[in-house]
């Protein structure tokens, strides 16, 4: 079984002046509590799990406010423990040159439901002045959910805008994931491309790539920005105006999507396991070291972490190996690669193994063709994007066969 989680974001109709006064005392207090906490838990070099937070503040807090419900303390000591967290994280590896965090933009955290409630067309939230009513503005991702037997999360938060406020739901479902032995798909993420290798009965079905073109998207967008930003300030109204028209984030997001639900679709048709590369924001951070401003930008926006996030939150059983040497790597062998013997850029017209399509394609994969980097290895000539999923399955399994039917020349 695996819990699935999918978070909404709504937004409320306009409240009155009461409603909104007593959230905006609720989100003051709780901006307060914040900032307190984080300068004892650094000063106090004390732990940030849940349990030691709730001892070292809960007590305090409610003796000095007692007509605050518990929910604003406890939200509180959460989400600077959250913060402490990260802070700590940052700090150790030079990101930051602060002494203490400081919490400005407030979300009113409510981490249990026993202060709020939701009926599918409003909230509740207890306050100090009883229980407000924050009514929803519908959506179809939020009545998807509400109608397809997901249940809600224990947590709410909430955040005002004006007189408005911002809800964030989490829903989750419980699913059953099946896997067959020696059924695999692994994954090798590269800028412009995803290349899959599909295994079934331990044996190579067939290598796919989808062409997602990202790395392209990243350098146009930041070509259009620098000619929207030449000789004007970015805080320029009509300047930020046009940047908002780009809409970068949602095309990327949406060819995300499109790639990992075609993944998605393959692997539960297979019941397959998904083996991906690991990688995390970190290791994003030592590639981007001794680069050129262009590589640097073009490395911090690629989306590989952002892809392997969404794919872990989808109803198929994912397992994350080392990607080190996985692109330099004979698979037949397990020899590595001399550096003499590789060759950059070949044109190819056909692989008998590699099918190529887009991300977008409503239809079939299909073949085109395609710019490849090649490794030779002796009388083999190997595609590098194409060998990387290759050695990354046999990571997890070593009883998988690659090009059974075939020699390897």
């Amino acid at each position: 079984m695996k819990t699935l989680k999918r978070t909404v974001k709504l937004e409320s109709d306009f409240l009155n002046e009461w409603k909104y006064r007593v959230l905006r005392e609720v989100e003051e207090h709780q901006r307060k509590f914040v900032n307190e906490m984080i300068e004892v838990i650094l000063s106090e070099g004390s732990p940030t799990t849940r349990k030691k937070l709730h001892e070292r503040f809960y007590s305090d807090y409610k003796e000095k406010y007692p007509f605050l419900p518990s929910s604003v303390i406890e939200g509180a000591y959460v989400v600077a423990g959250r913060i402490v967290k990260s802070f700590r994280e940052r700090r150790k590896r030079g990101l930051t040159r602060k002494d203490k965090p400081e919490y400005k933009r407030v979300v009113i955290t409510i981490p249990n439901m026993v202060n709020w409630r939701f009926n599918k067309v409003s909230v509740s939230v207890l306050t100090h002045k009883g229980w407000v009513e924050i009514p929803l503005k519908f959506t179809k991702q939020f009545t998807r959910y509400v109608h397809e037997s997901w249940r809600v999360s224990q947590e709410l938060k909430l955040r005002l805008v004006g007189r408005k406020v911002l809800v964030w739901l989490t829903f989750e479902k419980e699913v059953e994931v099946e896997s067959k032995e020696g059924n695999h798909i692994s994954i090798d993420v590269n800028e412009n491309n995803v290349t899959v290798a599909v295994f079934e009965g331990f044996k190579l079905k067939e290598l796919r790539r989808y062409e997602t073109g990202l790395g392209r998207v990243v350098m146009n967008y930041s070509l259009r920005r620098e000619e929207i930003t030449k000789g004007h300030s970015t805080k320029d109204e009509l300047v930020k105006k046009k940047l908002r028209k780009l809409r970068e984030k949602e095309r990327k997001l949406d060819i995300l999507r499109k790639t990992v639900k075609r993944i998605t679709e393959l692997a539960r048709s297979l019941s397959a396991k998904v083996v991906v590369g690991e990688f995390s924001s970190r290791s994003k951070e030592k590639m981007e070291g001794n680069k050129t401003a262009k590589l640097r930008h073009r490395i911090h926006q690629w989306s590989v972490v952002k892809f392997l996030e969404m794919l872990k939150t989808q109803p198929i059983d994912v397992a994350e190996v080392s990607e080190s040497y996985t692109s330099s790597i004979n698979p037949f062998n397990g020899e590595k690669l001399k550096r003499g013997k590789q060759v950059v850029e070949r044109v190819i017209s056909f692989n008998p193994y590699l099918m190529t399509g887009s991300a977008h394609e409503g239809g079939g994969v299909k073949v085109l063709k395609v710019n490849a980097r090649y490794l030779e290895g002796g009388e083999v000539l190997l595609e590098r994007d194409s060998i990387a999923p290759l050695n990354l399955v046999r990571k997890v399994d070593g009883r998988v066969v690659v090009f059974p039917s075939t020699s390897p020349n």
